[in-house]
Order: structure tokens, then sequence, then C-alpha cells
């Protein structure tokens, strides 16, 4: 081989470990790229949702009863950014089982005297609870039963009825795990009629997770088993899931996705 031969091939080696050096470098910066690109779309998603755990707004104080019961309703209001699900993978895949859903941008709730209490989401789309103050004019509301539970008492219901249903699925799920289920599990846990099991419930719940001991005085002033405005208390969850099944958008999939 020549001297000239030897410079050339020695060229070309250098320009092909050069370009491997240079393609391995701009693969790394990609890949780093596309996950920074990754992560600041999923922030922006969190935020756009409002995702995450939020302040309790309940004022602290001793789980209790009032003398006079008070109005429970459900109410249900718009989820900024919620119409991301009607086009993702898991609303695709929806469509493809059922004829149509919940509208996933309209969100329900438990409302009782000054404060809502809801299911949401973490950043991971695990169920939590979270509560906050009641803005009358941001809820289209309904009446439906009656409660004697004082706020802290409802605050630990809701706590209790997340922890239940996490018990069997922790993940959201549009049809079977979401703020519809949660708002009749607590309607049905709070409302007149359902004291006793309440208490029972309740102390079931905080020996499991050690939040505390629900106090025996409290138990024992839950009233023995009465009927509201001559309804059951199975009537009155009934009568409550008609009424959200009735307001509820449902999504055609049939004109949603073509």
């Amino acid at each position: 081989m020549s001297g000239s031969e030897s410079k050339s091939h020695s060229k070309t080696r250098e320009f092909k470990s050069f370009f491997k050096a240079q393609l391995s470098k701009g693969i790394s910066k990609g890949i780093s790229k596309g996950k920074e690109e990754l992560v600041k779309g999923k922030l922006h998603f969190e935020h756009a949702l409002g995702l995450g755990y939020q302040p309790n707004v309940v004022p602290p104080e001793e789980p209790g009863l009032f003398a006079q019961s008070r109005t429970v309703a459900i109410g249900w209001h718009p989820v900024p950014g919620g119409g991301w699900l009607a086009q993702s993978g898991l609303g695709q895949l929806i469509s493809r089982k059922i004829n149509n859903y919940p509208d996933p941008t309209q969100h329900w709730a438990i409302l009782v005297g000054d404060y809502c209490h809801q299911l949401w989401m973490d950043e991971s789309l695990d169920i939590i609870y979270i509560n906050g103050e009641k803005a009358v004019s941001e809820w289209t509301l309904y009446e439906v039963g009656k409660t004697k539970l004082n706020d802290e008492a409802l605050r630990q219901a809701g706590e209790m009825v997340i922890y239940n249903m996490r018990q069997k699925q922790k993940g959201y799920n549009l049809i079977t795990n979401n703020c519809q289920n949660f708002a009749l599990n607590m309607l049905d846990a709070i409302q007149v009629g359902r004291q006793r099991e309440f208490g029972t419930a309740m102390a079931i719940f905080q020996r499991a997770t050690g939040s505390g001991a629900i106090k025996d005085l409290f138990l024992e002033s839950l009233p023995a088993t009465e009927e509201q405005d001559d309804k059951s208390p199975d009537q009155v969850v009934e009568h409550a899931f008609q009424v959200m099944d009735e307001n509820t958008t449902k999504l055609d999939t049939h004109h949603s996705f073509r």
C-alpha cells in the first residue's frame, strides 16, 4: 500500500470516528431534549387541570352533629382543560368499547353549607380527596338529601370515601372510578338515615389509616335510622343518580371520532 493510500484510509477512519461521535452526541442531545419536552408537556398538562393536592379549607373542629339537618346538593361545573381526554388514547379506546360516556369536562361534587367536597387526581392520575369553599355562581346545583354532620365530619367522610375507593382501584377511570361515583358514595355515607353506619365505617377507616380515633361521645350521639322527605337512604341515592344521569352530557362516540 502506497503512502498516499495509507493517508487516505487514515482520513477515512478519522472521518468515520468523528461522524460516529457527532451522531452519538446528537442522539444524546435529542433524547435529552425529548425528555425535557416531555417533562414540560407533563407540567403544562398538570397546570392546566390543576392536578394534585390542594390546601384543606375546612376549619379544624371535632366531628359532630347539628341539631337540624342541612341540605346536601350535588353540583357540577366545567373543568378547564378537561377536553384533553376526549382526544386522548384513553378517550379513543373508550369510543371503541361503548357508544357514549360522561363528558370529562363536566365535574361533579358534593356541596353542603359553605364547602364543596370532591374527587380529584394527583400527578399520577390517582384519585384523591380535596375540598374548597363553595362559590354558588360556579356550580349548577341539585338538592338531593339531608345531613346532620358538621363540616369536619363531612371532611373526614370525604377522606374515608376516597380511601375505600382506592382500596378497589386507585387510578382514575372515566367510567368506574370518577367524580360521579365519589359523589354518590359520599351522599350514601353522610345522609340522614346512615349515621350509625357512618360511625362504624369511620371507626374502621381510622383504625386502618392511623388517622386518629373517633370519639365515643360522637358515636353515641348518632341517631338510629330515620327517613328524610319520605325517602329511604337507598331511594335518596337512587334519586341522586337519576338527577346526575339526566344532567350529565354524554359524548356520542359515533360523532366524536371518525
